[in-house]
């Protein structure tokens, strides 16, 4: 079953990888708008990282995750081409301060979703091979503890479009 639900993910992806790469007229678009997602599978929607701040050892990425699914899946890991270390963080307060940690493991839930936020989850990026230029989009490859992977498309923004929703209205 799983095996299954992962190839109709990765068919999803592929697709949806091209069809987000086409220009949008404004409109507003969500995960459930996209006619060739399958009901049933992970979606991937908004991915962005931000490009590296001069001097910048690390810079943030942030994503949405659907599961479609009616089992609840782990992240374990993630890749993004180009940088050599990509870790999942979390912001969390303790003793009234707000601190970083990295998230060895995070659970979508069945027929849930999790956002990657400022504030919140986010893909943290270090190690660039090949600078990130802002408007180009790299790989991002998801890892699951059920040795499942999906790929999709992140696009990289500048600082400013990095913390705006609808930065992906926006064309220049």
């Amino acid at each position: 079953m799983l095996r299954t639900v992962a190839l109709i993910s990765l068919v999803s992806f592929s697709g949806y990888g091209i069809a987000h790469n086409h220009q949008h007229d404004g409109h507003q678009h969500g995960a459930h708008q996209h006619a060739q997602h399958n009901s049933a599978s992970l979606q991937v929607s908004n991915a962005k990282i931000r490009a590296f701040l001069p001097a910048a050892k690390s810079t943030a990425g942030y994503m949405t995750i659907n599961n479609g699914t009616k089992e609840s899946v782990t992240i374990v890991k993630a890749k993004i081409e180009g940088l050599g270390r990509v870790e999942i963080h979390e912001h969390i307060h303790s003793n009234g301060m707000m601190k970083m940690q990295p998230v060895k493991k995070l659970v979508v839930p069945a027929n849930g979703q999790v956002e990657f936020k400022p504030g919140g989850y986010h893909l943290m990026g270090f190690e660039p091979k090949v600078k990130l230029k802002v408007g180009e989009t790299r790989k991002l490859t998801l890892y699951f503890s059920n040795g499942e992977k999906i790929e999709n498309e992140i696009k990289v923004v500048s600082l400013k479009d990095a913390f705006s929703s609808e930065s992906h209205h926006h064309h220049h």
